[in-house]
């Protein structure tokens, strides 16, 4: 039977915490499909916002019978070359994270990540924004190409913390993409839709989060309006 425990907040990191500059995302992504001989031509042409990097990479396997040594190779180098080259420059830090990060860090709170980043991958972003306030878990795209998994891993993660089995109706996912809203309710959480990413409020509208917010200000405000309208 699921207990009451604190609010669980789970932040997105693309597109909601940070942006990582298209260019230099895609010409790495391009320069490593090249090195390895991957026949691939429509990646940048592909949308990546939401998607896992679990799901982006196995898709440009598609002419390669989704080889897994082919994906593991491509995984390891992007990973690589990501430590060398990632830095401030290409991450675009976005407003008042440091505020709603802050604010979640009572003791009414568990604060925790939901991307479909690579562990590492979400460490070098978050290093590169100057992101470095502590996340106590993390659901990340390594683990499903699914993201409508992830939430059931960071069900699986809290329940091992609190110990007891945590209501899914107390998560809160924070994101920019459909994807974000989709993957809450698919797990019976809440979901807050922010406008720092690609979507507009009209189109993340037509997915029904609980809250829709223009950026991370205010997170005191934003906060009890959910809960208000919610219960």
């Amino acid at each position: 039977m699921a207990t009451h425990h604190p609010w669980i907040i789970l932040f997105d990191i693309d597109g909601t915490l940070l942006t990582v500059n298209r260019n230099f995302n895609r010409l790495l992504l391009r320069e490593l499909l090249d090195q390895l001989e991957i026949n691939y031509p429509d990646m940048e042409k592909d949308p990546f916002s939401g998607r896992t990097d679990h799901d982006i990479f196995t898709s440009f396997l598609v002419n390669h019978d989704f080889d897994h040594n082919l994906y593991q190779k491509f995984k390891s180098s992007y990973l690589a070359q990501l430590e060398i080259r990632l830095n401030s420059e290409h991450v675009k830090r976005h407003d008042f994270v440091d505020e709603a990060i802050e604010y979640f860090s009572g003791k009414d709170f568990i604060r925790g990540l939901l991307t479909g980043n690579y562990p590492s991958a979400a460490s070098m972003k978050l290093q590169a924004a100057n992101i470095s306030q502590p996340f106590s878990f993390g659901a990340f795209g390594e683990f499903d190409r699914d993201r409508n998994q992830l939430p059931h891993l960071a069900i699986k993660q809290v329940e091992e913390q609190l110990g007891a089995e945590p209501d899914p109706s107390r998560f809160i996912i924070i994101g920019d993409t459909p994807r974000d809203i989709t993957c809450a309710k698919s797990a019976g959480m809440k979901s807050v839709g922010v406008t720092t990413g690609k979507f507009s409020r009209e189109e993340l509208e037509n997915y029904e989060p609980d809250l829709i917010i223009e950026n991370l200000a205010n997170p005191e405000k934003w906060f009890s309006l959910l809960v208000e309208s919610k219960g």
